[in-house]
């Protein structure tokens, strides 16, 4: 098997679009209240009021397509 430039080149481009660099940074408390809403312990509109007191939560939430 031999490997091109090409593919590698290719595989380091792959590796760059699979991490978001403008990714805001999570706190603890906001990543648990993340597994608390999408484990249903959190109500929807409790979910609502929390995006909407916490701008770097909802920038996160729109960009983050696993839910």
């Amino acid at each position: 098997m031999s490997i091109h430039t090409r593919d590698i080149g290719e595989a380091v481009l792959g590796l760059f679009h699979l991490h978001h660099f403008d990714e805001p940074r999570l706190s603890d408390d906001q990543r648990l209240l993340i597994e608390a809403y999408r484990s249903g312990q959190v109500p929807e509109a409790a979910w609502q009021e929390h995006l909407t007191l916490d701008p770097e939560l909802a920038r996160y939430w729109r960009s983050d397509a696993r839910h």
